[in-house]
């Protein structure tokens, strides 16, 4: 995605594009096995997936069900977003681009949990999608965009060069009082006024890189039923600007693709199968065998009542009761079991001691340079999308900035904190040892986990309140006696000569 122009087109100097009697894009058969990969991505996140064994014929279900594929999601998600990110403007911005952000992007509690849905998007199709809304009021607010309704016409010979959006889903509603499918569908379209221009190969661009006559068609359609004629809503809607409002972002980069690589890829969801597969069958093999067989000789036609906790009374002296012995396999499939985890963590990038598993979890006291090897993988994969999805962030940001009338040059910044978990003593020991080499408190305050600006405004708040308080006991306490320091908030005694003075003007 490419940084957003600065300035809006005259809308003068444009004119709406014609209505096209049906819709441009046809839905391809990539584009189908795409939505299928994320159904069965989204599948595998919320457990669904088929059990590998039958029930047995009185019912009994041996199918053990893992889930590994939610930790791995949760966790990118947690190591990318889980902690406050701090958009910022450059400092000779002016005010109001600041509000603009903090008021669009919202507030911890709202910033995040948008953040974190948008990752899980990408987590599962390869590509996040992010949209600008415009309310009737005039406000703008941030909507995630479902990636398996949105499909994508780009440029013949540059796949980062949108040329239409296409967004199609359908919903049940009663048509005549009977159930009927109805399709909705959306067309964000990439208008060039002045295509003559690229002809020779160059675009008309701006200082951004982008085409500075470059402007966007959005158009609705409906229809019922999976067959039939698309009936246009409305005339189409332009949007007089060089960037749609519709932005997206790579998951983890691919090259030559306009979508990007998820974090829950089939390889991944078969290794899931598998060790489903072979967990299931260890609990199958110990309902079998987990009890020894027994046989008794020497005993006839009597009937032995084996119960726990009660003593067996045999009838003859040479009776006795044999256990076979039993050859299974189940010690072989548990260090199997193993190695599928590690090949899960190995081909998700998230190791087992990052999602909790107690058999990778260190014991005693480990060094930050340990917990940092430990979770190398998560760490290169999350500085990775802090790139992809920072880029989309500062994108959308800068289009904020134009639609509320600002200049779209103002410089955006993002400050993430680690998230690590850390030894406190240890960490505000390197902190001031740092502090000694001149690095600012912002970035320290970061790195042990606090937010800065909240920081500030509770260091303000308290100061404040200190000062109250200090003027309270001021204005309680007498002054302190000559030659005795003063108790906290209690005035200094005046000096002699001061005190003869202020005796002397008195009545």
């Amino acid at each position: 995605m490419q940084t957003p122009t600065i300035s809006r087109m005259p809308v003068q100097a444009l004119s709406m594009p014609a209505q096209p009697a049906q819709p441009q894009y046809e839905i391809t058969d990539a584009d189908r096995a795409r939505q299928q990969r994320i159904r069965d991505a989204w599948e595998a996140y919320d457990g669904e997936l088929d059990p590998p064994l039958k029930k047995m014929p009185d019912g009994t279900d041996n199918n053990v069900m893992t889930n590994q594929c939610k930790g791995v999601v949760d966790q990118g998600v947690n190591f990318l977003f889980g902690k406050e990110l701090e958009i910022s403007v450059e400092e000779n911005a002016p005010d109001e681009a600041q509000e603009i952000l903090d008021k669009t992007w919202g507030r911890k509690e709202a910033r995040i949990p948008l953040l974190q849905k948008l990752e899980m998007n990408g987590a599962m199709a390869g590509e996040a999608f992010l949209r600008i809304v415009r309310s009737r009021a005039g406000n703008f607010r941030l909507v995630v965009v479902d990636p398996s309704i949105i499909s994508v016409k780009t440029a013949p010979q540059d796949c980062e060069t949108v040329l239409l959006y296409c967004i199609e889903y359908s919903v049940s509603e009663r048509v005549d009082g009977h159930p009927q499918q109805i399709y909705y569908r959306e067309e964000i379209t990439r208008v060039d006024p002045m295509p003559q221009d690229d002809d020779d190969g160059y675009e008309d661009s701006d200082a951004d890189g982008m085409d500075a006559d470059v402007m966007w068609s959005i158009q609705h359609w409906s229809r019922k039923g999976d067959r039939g004629q698309w009936t246009a809503s409305g005339a189409p809607i332009l949007w007089a600007y060089p960037f749609p409002p519709l932005f997206s972002c790579q998951n983890l980069p691919r090259p030559n693709d306009f979508w990007g690589t998820p974090d829950i890829t089939s390889d991944l969801i078969g290794v899931n199968k598998a060790l489903n597969l072979v967990e299931s069958d260890i609990a199958q093999g110990l309902w079998f065998y987990g009890n020894p067989i027994l046989y008794a000789g020497g005993v006839g036609q009597s009937v032995i009542d084996i119960k726990t906790g009660k003593i067996i009374v045999l009838p003859l002296p040479e009776s006795k009761i044999t256990a076979v012995t039993l050859h299974t396999e189940i010690d072989k499939a548990l260090l199997f079991a193993e190695d599928l985890r590690s090949n899960i963590d190995e081909a998700s990038g998230v190791p087992g001691v990052a999602i909790g598993r107690l058999k990778a979890m260190p014991r005693g006291n480990v060094s930050g340079i340990a917990v940092e090897l430990m979770h190398q993988p998560l760490l290169n994969k999350t500085e990775t999308k802090r790139c992809t999805y920072g880029e989309m962030i500062i994108n959308v940001s800068k289009a904020l900035f134009v639609l509320n009338g600002l200049d779209g040059d103002i410089d955006v910044t993002l400050a993430f904190q680690s998230p690590l978990p850390h030894d406190d003593l240890t960490s505000v020991q390197a902190a001031i040892s740092k502090k000694e080499v001149d690095i600012s408190t912002t970035t320290l305050q970061r790195e042990l986990g606090y937010d800065p600006e909240e920081e500030a405004k509770l260091k303000a708040a308290e100061d404040a309140e200190k000062m109250k308080q200090a003027q309270q006991m001021a204005a309680v306490l007498p002054p302190a006696e000559p030659g005795a320091p003063p108790l906290p908030g209690q005035p200094a005694a005046a000096a002699p000569g001061q005190a003869q003075a202020q005796g002397g003007n008195q009545p």
